[in-house]
């Protein structure tokens, strides 16, 4: 829609409900490395034309040239104020350093050169502007990286936008002036996304039932009492939060699936990546109670799985470019998350996936993110707030290595994102494993790295 804004003519996005929430108050950025199969020497024609794909990429989705204004009655995404932050795009140059060397590194971010670290942590801290691009020239290869607010778009959908400027920037390399190049298939009106998953809505939903079952007043209180006992020191050694990879190997999801399966005719085997879940759910749990000293009240405390679930393949239109996410919570009591056999903590994990449904998310959300906002006030599973909360954003399933920018398939992946407690995001790794960059504290992570159940299965990386 077009509309007066700020004394000039503005395109204007309504934003739906969930960007509306605190948590897209943040940047999200991947990073794609190449390396070249010939030398290139001094030919900049390659960065040329990603950069002019780039600049292609905000014209077919003008929202991600805007920026978020506020109204008296609703806020939105406007675009055509030369005042405000625009798309940035920037080349830096880091030779001599070569792809292999800055793979070796790639996960320890405090041994990069200080001003790759520094242009991409300034693109993450921007939270004005709606896109950045940023190629990183190595000697005999690139790194992309897109930093998209959150406000426009989740990981899904940043995968999606890669996708979308790998496939331009081959097209001007085909075709020099891009003229032959069509819109692209995806779909960006919010509203319409909303009411796509409003339509036929399930009050009598298992998923429903189970939200509304909630006693949100016992949570708020419970996160009070948790936080305030945290933070009276009962916690050993050091506090400091860093985000740590944990590699996780094809070979090793196979062997999980081994060891804690257990068919029967009733009740069949569970793939090795979703026991994966309830093995990481149980370790973490297990290496925060070793960090007490008040073992008995730890005992006796709940504590929470979250899973992110993506909400794109619900709807007849599945390539929203946007925030498509929902939340599903599942509590249980500490005691019981630490003897429960894996595989039975897995399915109970299954069990709560499964509930979900378009009509159930909608219903949830608009509780989530709609009225008086009480909810959200008390729910502690969205706040990340205290170590009694896991929460998992799977993203491994998605495709990232078949994106092409005219040099073949990327041979590293990398996610830039703050560490927050508890909450871990899980990506394709290059050997077809998973990586997962976790918040952790430092006491927590040395206790994940001596736990011998996960050392059997899991790589620490940094």
């Amino acid at each position: 829609m077009t509309n007066e804004l700020n004394g000039g003519s503005s395109k204007v996005f309504e934003l739906c409900p969930l960007e509306n929430s605190k948590g897209t108050y943040k940047i999200i950025q991947y990073s794609l490395l190449y390396r070249f199969s010939q030398p290139t020497h001094s030919d900049s024609t390659p960065f040329a034309n990603i950069q002019r794909a780039f600049e292609r990429l905000i014209e077919l989705y003008p929202i991600l040239g805007g920026h978020k204004v506020m109204l008296p009655d609703r806020n939105v995404i406007a675009t055509g104020d030369s005042s405000k932050p625009g798309p940035l795009f920037e080349i830096i140059d880091a030779t001599p350093m070569a792809v292999e060397e800055f793979g070796r590194i790639k996960f320890h971010r405090d041994q990069w050169p200080t001003h790759i670290d520094s242009a991409l942590k300034k693109r993450t801290a921007d939270i004005n502007r709606m896109i950045a691009g940023t190629v990183v020239r190595f000697a005999d290869g690139y790194l992309v990286a897109l930093s998209v607010s959150h406000i426009v778009a989740d990981g899904g959908a940043v995968n999606l936008l890669l996708r979308q400027w790998a496939s331009l920037s081959l097209k001007f390399a085909a075709n020099g002036d891009g003229s032959s190049m069509p819109g692209l298939p995806v779909d960006y009106d919010h509203a319409a996304f909303w009411a796509k998953l409003s339509a036929h809505p399930h009050e009598d939903h298992p998923f429903v039932a189970y939200i509304n079952s909630l006693d949100l007043g016992s949570m708020s209180a419970l996160q009070d009492k948790l936080s305030t006992w945290y933070a009276t020191g009962s916690l050993e050694g050091g506090k400091s939060l860093a985000m740590r990879v944990l590699h996780v190997s094809p070979e090793s999801i196979d062997a999980i699936g081994v060891e804690f399966n257990t068919p029967s005719d009733d009740r069949p085997a569970i793939h090795g990546a979703q026991i994966l879940y309830a093995l990481l759910w149980q370790r973490y749990v297990a290496a925060v109670i070793e960090m007490r000293m008040e073992t008995e009240i730890a005992y006796t405390m709940p504590v929470f799985l979250t899973m992110m679930y993506g909400l794109r393949q619900k709807t007849p239109a599945p390539n929203y470019i946007g925030n498509a996410l929902g939340s599903v919570l599942v509590p249980c009591d500490t005691k019981d998350v630490l003897t429960m056999p894996i595989v039975d903590l897995a399915r109970l994990v299954k069990e709560h996936l499964s509930q979900l449904s378009p009509g159930a998310t909608v219903h949830y959300l608009s509780e989530a993110f709609g009225g008086d906002g009480s909810f959200l006030t008390k729910n502690i599973y969205l706040c990340n707030r205290t170590e009694s909360l896991v929460s998992i954003s799977n993203m491994s399933r998605l495709e990232y290595f078949d994106i092409d920018f005219g040099h073949g398939r990327p041979v590293g992946l990398l996610a830039g994102t703050l560490p927050t407690e508890g909450l871990s995001f899980w990506l394709p790794s290059a050997d077809g494993g998973i990586d997962i960059y976790y918040g952790l504290k430092d006491n927590v992570y040395a206790a994940l790295k001596r736990d011998k159940v996960l050392s059997k299965f899991i790589q620490f990386v940094n």
